[in-house]
């Protein structure tokens, strides 16, 4: 578990130390690295959703729920 967490806190500064090299204000950089995440977490939830309802996990009302939306 510990070198899950190691290479999330590296990963999570690149962006910090990237933005900071360009001049960009940390209150900036936390923002924009915010909105990253938030963007990998609702591409990662679309994509969980999208296979649940390709391979019928949710049920069939769901799935057509789903596509009808």
């Amino acid at each position: 578990m510990t070198q899950y967490q190691t290479a999330d806190v590296n990963a999570r500064l690149k962006p910090f130390a990237l933005l900071e090299a360009q001049g960009v204000p940390a209150s900036e950089a936390d923002d924009l690295v915010a909105a990253l995440e938030a963007g990998a977490v609702a591409g990662a939830q679309c994509e969980v959703v999208e296979r649940n309802v390709y391979t019928g996990a949710k049920g069939e009302e769901f799935r057509e729920g789903w596509y009808a939306g």
